[in-house]
């Protein structure tokens, strides 16, 4: 059964774009032609500067912070993809939560755990159910890696996570309809409950090249005809811009096809929302999830035996 989304609208689609590597001048020229096309979408950004390997702009540098302000007048959604990349203790993400609020006026609905963060909330091990859950213990050698749900641990904010955050990521697969893969979501995980609210699921965009793949006119007329819903989850830092600033060609052109389809492009929390309103029930079971721990896993393979990523 096809869901009836608002407007009559025949299928909803959006986009998170996950902030590393991201300046002005990398993801400006993407956003003007999302929205151009009538597609506002989901970006995440980083409070604070990044402390390891990955680069990127923060709401402390002040172009970003008026591109990012200018994003959310124009009526697309900013969330967090940790406070910043790499090592930031509690003290330091709760004052970072604060300063997102005081400089955007609000603090985030949704959030995207970020590489290898220690204070990613219930990730690596804890992220499955059991049978991966047991899988990744052993190949970590038993290591717990990701603190943020330990309150025992320096880098603990569960409870501020509880409190702020709506909706946070999980799973994502190769598939354009993130609904058809699943349907529950947003779903409650009653195993990680005491610290988080909403999970949700996303289609890989990872790269322009994973991105293009994902939306080639074929596979959005068949989100059309499922009636679907897709949230790609992406980074545009990643060569959808070239060094001249020009916006990849496929992309480019992939993105005007679908912009002339009759669909709902909304935000991602906005989509959840709707979704969430949708239903009576907002438990997945052991079952359910331990499926899609599975599917993720195949997808997963799938991926690297076709990207090599």
């Amino acid at each position: 059964m096809k869901i009836k989304w608002p407007e009559n609208k025949k299928f909803a689609f959006t986009i998170v774009d996950d902030t590393e590597e991201s300046t002005v001048e990398n993801v400006k020229p993407i956003y003007d032609l999302l929205y151009d096309n009538g597609l506002l979408t989901t970006k995440t950004v980083w409070v604070y500067q990044s402390r390891d390997n990955y680069t990127g702009e923060c709401l402390l540098d002040d172009n970003y912070l008026k591109f990012i302000i200018d994003l959310k007048a124009k009526g697309y959604e900013v969330g967090l993809h940790n406070v910043g990349s790499g090592e930031f203790k509690r003290e330091e993400i709760v004052k970072g939560l604060d300063l997102f609020n005081e400089k955007l006026g609000f603090y985030p609905n949704l959030h995207i755990n970020h590489s290898s963060n220690p204070d990613n909330i219930y990730w690596g091990n804890e992220r499955y159910q059991f049978i991966l859950r047991t899988i990744f213990r052993i190949l970590h050698g038993g290591k717990r890696e990701f603190y943020g749900s330990d309150e025992g641990s320096d880098y603990f904010w569960g409870d501020i996570c509880k409190m702020r955050i709506k909706y946070i990521r999980n799973y994502t697969f190769n598939d354009i309809n993130t609904l058809k893969n699943d349907p529950l979501m947003p779903y409650i995980d009653k195993r990680k409950e005491q610290y988080s609210n909403y999970w949700f699921s996303s289609s890989d965009g990872h790269t322009v090249e994973e991105f293009n793949t994902l939306i080639r006119k074929e596979n959005v007329d068949r989100l059309e005809n499922e009636g679907g819903a897709c949230i790609v989850y992406t980074h545009f830092a990643y060569n959808f811009v070239d060094s001249k600033g020009r916006v990849n060609k496929d992309f480019l052109r992939n993105i005007e096809y679908l912009s002339s389809k009759d669909g709902w492009f909304v935000p991602a929390g906005t989509i959840l929302d709707f979704l969430l309103s949708c239903k009576e029930s907002h438990y997945a079971s052991k079952a359910y999830l331990t499926r899609l721990d599975l599917r993720w896993v195949v997808d997963r393979i799938i991926k690297k035996i076709k990207f090599n990523r």
